[in-house]
């Protein structure tokens, strides 16, 4: 039996040692309005975050070498709103989850859409809440008028992660 339990363990391992290791990657957009940089540390990419302070930044995670999701932030430059994108790939769509924080408004409210074959459907509301998380009442709202993506991998980030990726940099800028 505990052999048994040996050679599973071991087959186990190997399987785990075969699947590639979750990546991770953030970006940030510098101020020119034109240069994306990228980061493979978390640690690095928050430095430098906090010192170029972005009003656009991603994070793309890859499992099994394929993308998982990329989450890709806007932020008004007055810091009137943030709208936070989740893109999940998802049977051949893309998934997509919107977090519209607005300030004025003291509302959080969220959206979710499919896209297919490269055209994004309707958002529709799915939840509406105070930035505190209590329940809100949506009335007269203008959204940012933030675009949704419907290629990721024509993203100018994504193109450069791709780069990097190639190359194990840790740091990429373009």
């Amino acid at each position: 039996m505990r052999l048994l339990a040996v050679i599973l363990l071991a087959g186990a391992a190997a399987c785990s040692a075969a699947q590639p290791a979750p990546e991770s990657y953030s970006a940030l957009l510098k101020d020119d309005g034109h240069t994306w940089c990228v980061y493979k540390d978390p640690a690095e990419f928050k430095s430098a975050a906090a010192t170029l302070k972005p009003t656009e930044s991603a994070r793309v995670d890859y499992e099994s070498g394929r993308l998982a999701d990329l989450t890709y932030q806007v932020e008004a430059e007055s810091g009137d709103w943030i709208v936070v994108d989740k893109y999940t790939p998802s049977k051949g769509d893309i998934l997509l989850r919107r977090a519209n924080l607005l300030a004025q408004e003291n509302l959080q409210v969220i959206q979710e859409a499919a896209i297919h074959g490269g055209k994004a459907g309707d958002l529709h509301v799915v939840s509406v809440t105070t930035l505190e998380g209590k329940k809100a009442e949506l009335s007269n709202v203008d959204f940012p008028a933030v675009p949704v993506k419907t290629s990721l991998s024509t993203l100018p980030f994504v193109q450069l992660i791709a780069e990097m990726r190639s190359r194990s940099a840790g740091k990429l800028c373009k």
